[in-house]
């Protein structure tokens, strides 16, 4: 018997998203910051005006923001929110999820027709400081999703982000810049996996944790 691919899988006529899907190429992030300070709502609205959005499709309500488009663009405007966001010696941790390929997906609510250099990009690219990170993947759709799983780590590893297995995610440390282009090529090596039809990439990432390590 052939094996049923995640799209055909997933879209069931007796599950609620039935008839939904796109066949577009629609990337997506959504996430929360969590600036742990008194003036957090400062730093927060400070951080969206700072943040070029126009290359993307973004919504915010009570609990998250979700930015849609090309990759690029919503990495882009991601990384600029926490990088404008961040303060010297301000405990702060970004929760977010990058993913691509859900069968619930729509083709609307999204910003496809954008070229060009990421517009952030230059703005923020000599801000750097220190960040912990943990990530946890799900290559969906993929038997020996395993494998894929394993490249990241050893792509971690390659680019100096120290990887380590921890309980349930992956931990890596470094620069902010360098940690943010690492999950972008996690991505980036999603989309191109030919048996990956749908890809999870949940992480958070703080800076200035008052928490002491051994």
């Amino acid at each position: 018997m052939e094996k049923e691919t995640c799209c055909s899988g997933c879209n069931r006529p007796d599950l609620p998203w039935a008839g939904r899907g796109t066949q577009l190429p629609i990337s997506g992030c959504r996430f929360t910051l969590y600036p742990m300070c008194d003036n957090f709502i400062d730093i927060i609205l400070g951080s969206l005006k700072k943040t070029d959005t126009s290359a993307v499709w973004s919504e915010t309500d009570a609990l998250s923001t979700v930015y849609r488009g090309k990759l690029a663009y919503v990495a882009d405007a991601v990384q600029a929110l926490f990088l404008n966001a961040y303060r010297p010696g301000v405990h702060m941790a970004l929760e977010g999820q990058f993913s691509k390929g859900c069968p619930g997906d729509v083709s609307g609510d999204s910003v496809l027709n954008r070229e060009g250099d990421a517009p952030n990009a230059a703005l923020v690219k000599d801000i750097h400081f220190p960040v912990h990170c943990k990530l946890a993947l799900y290559p969906l759709g993929d038997a020996d999703y395993i494998d894929e799983i394993a490249k990241v780590w050893y792509m971690a590893q390659d680019e100096g982000l120290d990887p380590k297995t921890i309980h349930y995610a992956t931990r890596i440390d470094g620069d902010v810049q360098d940690v943010f282009a690492y999950l972008v090529r996690v991505c980036e090596l999603m989309e191109n996996a030919p048996n990956v039809h749908h890809y999870v990439l949940h992480f958070t990432m703080n800076c200035n944790s008052p928490t002491e390590e051994k």
